[in-house]
């Protein structure tokens, strides 16, 4: 692990206590894709998708619609299958242009991958009868809304299939959910991943939480543990060369380093051991999770409400709402976003669009720049939001002395 470019507070979530930010007597707990359908716990939610195009029987001359704005990782699949991305608009607040989507399906779409942005639900009953009527599968990506509902039911029922992403939720080194409700999954067969990456995800997560100076009454013993890491993976590395499998090689799939591309070896592993049993240990705290969540977003809310230069774009959360990051419109991005980066502030855009999808949607080629995603996961300290409010208004004020135009 690259300490050294890590950002100076964690990113995802990390082993440790959960900060008691409120009081979560009475609440209930949030409902989750767990409980959308028949699932198939994977390594990475990218892998997901490339099962249900499998599924379908994708192949080449068949359209698949996805939203214009998007990660990276949506389009590899598509790609794999050697299909055609078509991207529909969105409106300023990322639910789908229905109006856009039914154009698009007119035309002709073997599926449609709708998105809850950074767990945001859409309205998408109303998504899954216009394919319906259109003859297109759904294809329900909720990689930002493991938790949520929508009129009752739990996010990931709607669609044909859906996909989740719990790594961005819980601190696991690996993980991915292929879900349905309607189509059993008895087809997709997994195996256990091999030694090398059952002893990987094992320690990353040991190794994030002592960085970040997590499970202090223990990190002694961890960080000799630790220490003798690099001669386990030289073992394991010889060992898997020799072997000549390229599952061992890369020790995990793209996505557990932060990647966008697709490993499409790692496509029938099942998620590693370590991770499932942390899975369901945390969904007992699923409401300090959304606790937790909730009160990390409603702080950033408050903090730049007022704050010159940005503007949060979706100031208010919905009750059934468990956020995944909060969004952040910045006015100007090629100032402030390198800035903030050269902070170690743990930040992220999806710049890294195609021009077919910046043509196609004036929110896709706004966004692409000017979205910030900052993390309000369960993990962070007070002291980290304060730091990275800190650090952002830093930046955000030295455009305004340095005379910068707004973009």
């Amino acid at each position: 692990m690259d300490h050294l470019h890590l950002p100076a507070a964690p990113a995802a979530p990390i082993l440790g206590r959960i900060p008691q930010v409120l009081s979560t007597d009475g609440e209930t707990t949030p409902q989750s894709v767990l409980e959308a359908g028949d699932i198939r716990l994977l390594t990475s939610g990218r892998l997901g998708i490339c099962h249900a195009l499998q599924l379908l029987g994708v192949a080449a001359g068949n359209r698949v619609l996805l939203p214009a704005f998007h990660c990276a990782s949506m389009r590899y699949p598509i790609i794999w299958r050697e299909a055609e991305a078509v991207y529909y608009r969105l409106k300023d607040d990322t639910r789908i242009d229905l109006d856009d989507l039914r154009q698009h399906l007119a035309k002709g779409a073997k599926a449609v991958i709708a998105t809850h942005f950074f767990g945001f639900a859409q309205p998408i009953d109303q998504v899954r009868a216009l394919c319906d009527e259109y003859g297109a599968t759904l294809i329900e990506d909720c990689a930002h809304a493991f938790f949520g509902s929508w009129k009752g039911s739990p996010l990931g029922s709607f669609g044909h299939y859906a996909i989740a992403s719990p790594q961005k939720f819980f601190p696991i080194f690996d993980g991915g959910c292929l879900i349905s409700r309607e189509h059993p999954l008895g087809d997709v067969v997994l195996h256990e991943g091999n030694t090398s990456f059952q002893v990987k995800a094992l320690i990353d997560p040991l190794e994030r939480a002592v960085l970040y100076d997590r499970l202090k009454a223990v990190s002694w013993i961890l960080k000799s543990l630790l220490g003798i890491k690099n001669i386990i993976w030289r073992s394991l590395k010889r060992s898997a060369r020799s072997a000549q499998d390229n599952a061992a090689t890369n020790i995990g799939p793209s996505s557990s380093g932060g990647a966008a591309e697709l490993s499409i070896e790692w496509l029938n592993v099942r998620m590693s051991r370590t991770s499932r049993f942390t899975l369901r240990r945390c969904q007992r705290t699923a409401t300090r999770i959304r606790s937790a969540r909730r009160a990390n977003y409603q702080f950033f809310a408050g903090a730049f409400a007022d704050q010159p230069g940005c503007r949060p774009l979706l100031p208010s959360l919905p009750d059934d709402t468990v956020p995944y990051v909060f969004p952040l419109l910045i006015d100007v991005p090629e100032q402030v976003f390198p800035a903030i980066k050269r902070a170690r502030v743990p930040v992220m855009r999806w710049e890294d669009l195609p021009a077919t999808a910046l043509e196609s949607c004036p929110v896709a080629s706004r966004y692409s720049n000017a979205l910030l995603q900052l993390p309000c996961h369960q993990s962070l300290q007070p002291h980290e939001l304060k730091w990275i409010v800190h650090e952002l208004c830093s930046a955000l004020n030295a455009t305004r002395t340095n005379g910068a135009t707004t973009a």
